[in-house]
């Protein structure tokens, strides 16, 4: 597997449990938060989808300007 797949792949799922971890941390500290898992669940895989898509797209052009 490529380097930049790689590396997309990684900051999607970094991406994906961040939501979690956010969203339990709002549960737990009772901000109140009316969502079920799913609904939490689906916001995190588009997170992390989003996220990685941008990564793919984006990495290049910072290697080419020397900031990855």
């Amino acid at each position: 597997m490529a380097r930049r797949v790689r590396s997309a792949l990684a900051w999607g799922a970094a991406s994906l449990l961040l939501v979690g971890v956010l969203a339990q941390g709002a549960v737990l500290l009772g901000v109140g938060i009316d969502a079920s898992f799913g609904a939490v669940a689906a916001v995190a895989v588009v997170a992390g989808v989003a996220v990685a898509s941008v990564t793919y797209a984006i990495e290049p052009r910072l290697e080419r300007k020397g900031r990855a």
